[in-house]
């Protein structure tokens, strides 16, 4: 053992130890940029000059080459040192200015600017060798050296001809603090690397935008009344959130819903590849906005989580008045309420007859618009705060079998990974590490890496402990919000208990088991060739936001078609055969005597031939009048009897039948 001095205190060392080894041992940071523990010293970057006292001399020497000896004394912070350490780290970052390793090494020393003009401000070698090193003492390839003196100094290859052997060797990519061996012009360092990083980049946007381009096609056919077979809701069938709300409020196992399963094993293989790869929406907001991290306070990712919770806890109780919050059906409400009107006009061989619709109609466009307007403070800043369906396919990410790693030793903290993050889920004070419930897998951030140390590969089970982990906060908000949903419907505020009975549902789709179902995803009402299907507002109660009712002055309930049971992902709408369909008692129609204009147009069109002509007391005349018994409310006679201010054909629901205030006979 050596006995020596380190800053005034006494340390025992064994015999060969460095200075520079000594004072870590001791505790004290000595900064370097050209040493590793595995590669023999070279003193290149000057950064680790130490002040060395022994036989009664001082000089100031490098520590990462000197070898301790019996009663040296080592001062690591001499005023003579910390100039000296200055001077150098100027010099380095004059010469390469905007190299992180290099800035953060200059500002610890305080130096702040560069005193010197740089040659060239793209420069990152800071000629440290232990690349040079690397390629002779681990890889024992001997390819790479330097060349030239002075400011022309460099690191190539024999006459800068690239070797073969670079393609496949990279151990030296390891070594480089700065993450300049990769751009070597010569032997192109890791370029197989990059270029594998990149195939999986583009194998990533074709499936996401292949994905969003089957999405459109689907609203696309839908609207033109074409749906492909019930395939046309296959993302609503994919998505877990829909798929364990909706079980939850109705308390029964949805058959409909079994492709989530391959979204749940997905999920657990791979992370949260359902945001990066083939969420529509997400698709869509991939393609604008800012990456990074804009906003300081990132506690609001959490919010998301309060969200979910609330969805989840309203499913409880039986309802799914929160599903408006659900991405995939934002995104068919707004695409459908922006694009169907314009559909229409072209599909319109007068134009004049074109109306646009109300502003309720239009009101059903703000959720998606807002999500795409947010998309401009940060890119992604839907999925980032407040997407719950990306909260619940995080939270399984968390057990993923496939994450992504950071290799520490090669990391050399510069950055370019989360600058490139679309989701800014890389946090530069944990060591660029991120969340994997964060991580949509979109593969970005491994590209830019000049050290290759990003990887996506098998990681620790449960990704548990870290920033943006739910806490007791977001339960305690998730029970504030939820408690108030609660009792707001308990309480009956609103009046939505009455105002559920007063709106027409579609075919088979009665009472509260609807409600519990309904994810308010509006693909019912794009499939309605009659456009008798339409997204109610508050008059049916606001927890009835968005669900579909029957409008029959919109159009009636067609005879001949049963789409909108067939469409319907959560079974909310029975699939019913078609003439289950024509059986199904959506409500009853009544004539009103007063305003009969007796056009007898409703009993030409009635599919059911439930209209009989009688005579009324008190007035003069025949008029239609309906049999309860065979009406099923399909709301035909509504749309053909001749339009006025006050209707002559109302369909009330089944048990909101007003009785009638005339005496009537059957027609002589």
């Amino acid at each position: 053992m050596v006995n020596l001095t380190i800053n005034e205190e006494k340390i025992k060392v064994a015999e060969g130890t460095t200075a520079l080894e000594a004072a870590k041992q001791a505790g004290v940071h000595i900064p370097t940029l050209c040493h590793h523990p595995e590669l023999t010293p070279y003193g290149a970057c000057r950064l680790c000059l130490v002040e060395v006292k022994r036989n009664g001399r001082s000089s100031v020497t490098t520590s990462c080459n000197c070898a301790v000896e019996e009663g040296m004394h080592i001062q690591t912070d001499s005023p003579s040192v910390v100039q000296a350490r200055r001077i150098m780290a100027d010099f380095l970052l004059s010469r390469c200015p905007e190299v992180p390793a290099v800035q953060r090494v200059a500002a610890s020393l305080g130096v702040e600017k560069p005193s010197f003009p740089a040659d060239r401000r793209d420069e990152t070698c800071i000629l440290c060798g232990l690349c040079v090193r690397a390629c002779d003492e681990k890889a024992q390839q001997h390819v790479l050296g330097f060349v030239g003196r002075g400011p022309d100094r460099r690191v190539t290859t024999p006459f800068d001809t690239r070797a073969e052997v670079c393609d496949t060797c990279n151990q030296c990519i390891e070594y480089c603090p700065t993450g300049a061996i990769t751009r070597l012009e010569a032997p192109q360092i890791g370029q197989r690397l990059k270029a594998g990083a990149k195939r999986w980049i583009r194998i990533r946007q074709v499936v996401q935008y292949a994905a969003l381009l089957l999405f459109l096609f689907l609203i696309y056919s839908t609207l033109r009344g074409n749906p492909l077979a019930g395939n046309n809701n296959i993302f609503s069938r994919l998505n877990p959130l829909q798929a364990v709300a909706s079980m939850i409020a109705a308390r029964q196992i949805i058959t409909s819903y079994w492709p989530v399963l391959l979204t749940v094993g997905v999920t657990l293989l791979f992370g949260r590849v359902w945001c990066g790869w083939f969420c529509p929406l997400g698709g869509v907001l991939e393609l604008f906005g800012r990456r990074g991290r804009k906003i300081k306070w990132q506690g609001l990712r959490r919010l998301k989580y309060v969200i979910l919770f609330t969805v989840l806890a309203m499913a409880v109780f039986g309802s799914l008045a929160f599903m408006y919050f659900e991405p995939i059906t934002i995104f068919v409400r707004g695409l459908t309420a922006i694009s169907k009107p314009a559909l229409a006009y072209f599909q319109l061989e007068d134009k004049k007859d074109f109306a646009l619709p109300g502003i309720s109609w239009w009101v059903i466009a703000i959720p998606f618009v807002l999500v795409l307007l947010l998309n401009l403070i940060e890119r992604r800043f839907w999925c980032r705060y407040l997407c719950p369906l990306g909260a619940l396919v995080g939270l399984g990410s968390k057990f993923s079998w496939v994450k992504r790693l950071v290799n520490q030793k090669s990391c050399v903290k510069c950055g370019d990974c989360a600058k490139t993050c679309t989701m800014g889920a890389i946090s530069e004070g944990r060591d660029f590490t991120s969340d994997p419930a964060e991580c949509i897998m979109c593969m970005d951030c491994a590209a830019p890496c000049p050290k290759m140390a990003i990887t996506f590969e098998r990681g620790k089970a449960l990704g548990w402990n870290y920033e943006f982990d739910p806490t007791r906060r977001e339960a305690l908000a998730t029970l504030g919000i939820g408690a108030a949903a609660i009792g707001l419907l308990a309480l009956d505020v609103g009046k939505v208990k009455a105002a559920k009975s007063t709106v027409l549902r579609p075919p088979g789709a009665q009472g509260d088991d609807f409600l519990a179902k309904c994810i308010r995803c509006d693909q019912c009402i794009q499939v309605c060739p009659a456009h008798a299907l339409q997204p109610v507002g508050l008059e049916a109660g606001w927890d009835a936001l968005w669900t579909p009712v029957l409008d029959p002055f919109s159009g009636g309930c067609d005879y001949e078609c049963n789409r909108c049971g067939q469409t319907c992902p959560s079974g909310a709408i029975p699939p019913l055969t078609l003439e289950e369909k024509r059986q199904a008692v959506i409500g009853i129609a009544q004539v009103n005597f007063d305003t009969c204009v007796r056009c007898m147009d409703c009993l030409e069109h009635c599919p059911y031939k439930c209209f009989d002509k009688v005579e009324v007391e008190g007035i003069r005349g025949v008029f239609p009048k309906v049999r309860p018994e065979n009406c099923v409310g399909c709301g035909v006679c509504v749309q053909v009897c001749p339009k006025q201010e006050k209707l002559a054909i109302v369909v009330y629901p089944i048990d909101g039948v007003p009785p009638e205030k005339y005496v009537t006979h059957p027609a002589t």
